[in-house]
């Protein structure tokens, strides 16, 4: 469920410290922003589903917080200000960098628990896209794959 979002902002990370390096002799800094729970599109919703739910659930109290837009706008841009090589947000993210990786092995763990614990046709019953991106994206597939006799 969370696979193609891992790999996407693993590659992103990749890229920006690969640029990072192939810019910094032409003096251009390159930052990397590091964002945990935020009150977006993507997010709303996400506890109606039971395996994201257990993800929130395992975390740490103070881990399964949502923040607001405004304040993760805030965090970034003070992060841009001081033009920090890495940007938290929230700060306490920091601290989680050292046990980045153990957490696949450890999300994979609670996620086959969960998925024991449910039926299939209850896991697939409000399967959907999440936000506007997913929607977005699920529409282009869709457009891209339709034939004359497909809507």
């Amino acid at each position: 469920m969370m696979s193609a979002y891992c790999a996407s902002k693993a590659g992103a990370e990749s890229f920006a410290l690969a640029l990072r390096g192939e810019v910094e002799p032409d003096h251009i800094a390159v930052g990397v922003a590091y964002l945990h729970w935020t009150g977006t599109d993507m997010v709303a919703g996400i506890d109606d589903h039971p395996v994201l739910s257990a993800l929130r659930r395992n975390q740490p109290r103070f881990a399964r917080r949502v923040h607001s837009t405004d304040q993760v706008a805030d965090w970034l841009a003070a992060g841009i200000a001081r033009r920090a090589r890495s940007v938290y947000a929230p700060p306490w993210l920091r601290w989680c960098q050292p046990l980045r990786p153990v957490f696949p092995a450890l999300v994979a763990r609670i996620t086959r628990r969960e998925l024991r614990r449910h039926s299939p046709s209850e896991l697939a019953a409000d399967l959907a896209v999440l936000g506007a991106g997913g929607r977005a994206d699920w529409n282009a597939y869709r457009a891209a794959h339709a034939g004359p006799d497909r809507p």
